[in-house]
């Protein structure tokens, strides 16, 4: 009887499964149904036949037609861009002019261009067959149905749960990124550091005060203060006082007090479970107790893929001091 019961659990359970499976399915379709009716009287009212449908049944309207690179399968793409519903509602942008207009504006966010990587399965479907063909400069507008909003991968989710609209404008494309960040450090070298060769490839590095104390090692304890900056001058982060308020990033509820910290091998954490990026832990490898420093370098020796508040992919420059021993 037990088994005979098991069984008959069994079933029902499955049984369950099944109906919420179905339940849930119905309720996605009746979503769509929705999203479509909308989407139609949308399109109808607003854009009657500007509009070029795509084969994800995205739309795209060009406002501009770009006169630079193509963009392909391969490219990096940076971009301004403001994302709206149909109710031309802002909810998300990167450009300072509209943030301040719509009320979202803050000095700790950055408003330079956003990387898009075409062809690596990080954008929607909908959105990369908007941007292939298109040529650095163009301007244009893509409505994202929530069942476009899929990366074209198998398996991929929905990114949205709506219809989403998109205004770009290609400020740049870059074929081959990594030559790119090399150019962009060198440039910068010229520009602000009279031509500061790097130690290795994609990182630079020079002492403001060598500093009296001893080199630091791994395993040493500092303390030190730190500015850190975007090659355009933003300031993304800072452990002093006076330099948060300066650039309008000061947060109430942080302490702004020298950073202890147990130096390690590049890439692994210290001994409270922290972290800095590599460019980082080399450039205090190259510091004495007392000294000064500035290192600027590419993202390989900082965030890499990850994605920060400044975007990925970034080259970051430091100023650094760390404090006597």
């Amino acid at each position: 009887m037990d088994f005979v019961a098991r069984i008959k659990g069994a079933l029902v359970a499955a049984a369950l499964v099944l109906l919420a499976a179905s339940c849930a399915k119905e309720a996605k379709q009746i979503e769509d149904a929705v999203e479509r009716r909308v989407l139609a009287a949308h399109l109808t009212t607003v854009y009657k036949d500007t509009l070029k449908e795509l084969p994800s049944g995205s739309y795209l309207m060009t406002k501009k037609k770009g006169d630079g690179k193509l963009v392909t399968l391969s490219s990096s793409v940076f971009v301004k861009y403001s994302r709206l519903n149909l109710k031309n509602e802002y909810d998300q942008t990167n450009i300072e002019e509209i943030a301040k207009n719509v009320g979202g504006f803050s000095y700790s966010n950055y408003y330079g261009p956003s990387l898009f990587e075409i062809g690596n399965y990080t954008l929607s479907k909908g959105m990369e067959e908007a941007f292939i063909g298109m040529k650095e400069g163009a301007e244009f507008r893509v409505i994202i149905p929530s069942w476009a909003s899929y990366p074209d991968y198998a398996g991929s989710a929905r990114q949205s749960s709506s219809t989403t609209v998109y205004d770009f404008r290609i400020v740049k494309v870059v074929d081959d990124y990594d030559t790119y960040e090399i150019d962009t450090l060198e440039s910068f070298s010229a520009k602000h550091y009279q031509g500061l060769d790097s130690l290795v490839t994609g990182f630079y590095f020079k002492h403001l005060q060598e500093g009296e104390g001893d080199s630091i090692k791994v395993g040493n304890t500092i303390s030190y203060n730190y500015v850190g900056r975007l090659l355009d001058g933003f300031v993304f982060d800072t452990n002093i006082e006076d330099t948060a308020r300066k650039y309008r990033i000061y947060q109430s509820d942080r302490t702004y007090t020298p950073v202890s910290f147990e130096v390690s091998q590049i890439g692994e954490s210290n001994t409270n479970d922290e972290s800095v990026v590599d460019g980082f832990a080399k450039a205090l490898l190259n510091m004495k107790f007392g000294g000064k420093a500035v290192t600027f370098f590419s993202s390989q020796w900082g965030y890499g893929e990850q994605n920060q508040n400044f975007g990925k992919k970034q080259q970051l420059h430091f100023y650094i001091e760390v404090l006597e021993d």
